[in-house]
């Protein structure tokens, strides 16, 4: 049983990973209302021959645009995701089988399950509200949360197998520190996605400096936005905007002075100079396309590219706290 976890935990972290990309490649593309109904497209669970639906899906949603290449997007969007709450759900299943096994992830697994049950509520109300941006911007951080709990669950299931054990120390609490703040970032580049704030500054290291204007916090991160318009392309002002803009860059220079502080606190660790030289060209890399993407005025390869190195520096920082953490039986007297 053990075994089946580790495919299917390993099945599912890929697949997860192809959702979340793909979902941000769906919202970078506008393709997020393509479809106006949930859980099918134009009263269809599967969509085929789009162009010989037109006539009739445009009868009975006039004000949606038929666009074939958008619906598709969406609609394998939503296919990856039914199938990634499939996976969970098997891991749920396994977890009650285990349950009794010492060390088996069994409340991850349950909770996972859980988050994914809400994650499929706030996908309906992405389209039925469309696109609050306060349910966007729960609806993206419950994909990372998701990914999470994979990485998270798939840690715990190769401690079981290799037999190792977890030794907790300082270093651990300073990289837990770091996703705390990665997460808060995250969050932020939600807010800003979700509102399209991505073009709020017209420049990289000061915003809107030719202008004149001046950034308005207040109606930027206002949560109690109305329901009922229609949010795709947003509909805030450009110095709402530039508010939302202004304050995710100040959260990237918060990550990226804690990281870089963490890295150099752990550099003098040999086991842990790979993980750690891969945190910080992930941090450049990031930092370059942030940076390149507000002078380029957010080119969608760019905006894609992003959001991958987001995931990407999650990743690191997991796979770092995994190292700090485990320690193999046979080094313990080392």
């Amino acid at each position: 049983m053990i075994n089946w976890a580790c495919r299917i935990v390993n099945l599912a972290l890929v697949l997860a990973l192809c959702v979340v990309l793909l979902g941000g490649w769906t919202r970078i593309n506008n393709a997020g209302l393509s479809c106006p109904d949930w859980p099918g497209c134009y009263g269809r669970m599967i969509v085929p021959q789009l162009e010989q639906e037109r006539v009739k899906a445009q009868s009975v949603f006039p004000e949606t645009p038929l666009e074939p290449k958008k619906v598709w997007l969406e609609m394998g969007h939503r296919y990856l995701a039914g199938t990634l709450g499939v996976l969970i759900a098997l891991l749920g299943f396994i977890a009650f089988k285990m349950r009794k096994t010492v060390g088996y992830p069994v409340r991850g697994s349950y909770l996972l399950l859980l988050l994914v049950v809400f994650q499929a509520v706030f996908g309906m109300w992405t389209v039925t509200l469309k696109l609050l941006p306060q349910v966007v911007t729960i609806h993206l951080l419950g994909g990372v949360l998701t990914l999470t709990g994979l990485v998270l669950i798939r840690q715990r299931i190769i401690q079981i197998v290799e037999k190792n054990v977890l030794v907790k120390g300082a270093a651990s609490k300073w990289i837990l520190g770091a996703i705390l703040v990665l997460f808060i970032q995250i969050v932020l580049g939600g807010w800003t996605s979700s509102n399209y704030a991505g073009y709020g500054c017209n420049d990289w290291l000061v915003c809107n400096d030719t202008m004149n204007l001046q950034p308005d916090f207040k109606e930027g991160f206002d949560v109690f936005a109305p329901i009922g318009p229609n949010y795709q392309s947003g509909v805030l002002s450009i110095e709402g905007r530039a508010a939302i803009q202004i304050v995710h860059r100040v959260g990237a220079a918060v990550v990226l002075v804690y990281c870089m502080g963490l890295i150099a606190y752990l550099a003098v660790t040999t086991m842990l100079r790979v993980p750690l030289v891969v945190l910080a060209l992930t941090l450049i890399c990031q930092v370059a396309i942030g940076g390149l993407a507000a002078e380029l005025s957010i080119p969608a390869s760019l905006a894609i590219l992003h959001h991958f190195c987001a995931i990407l520096l999650l990743f690191g920082l997991l796979w770092l706290y995994s190292n700090v953490l485990v320690l193999n039986e046979g080094d313990e007297n080392e």
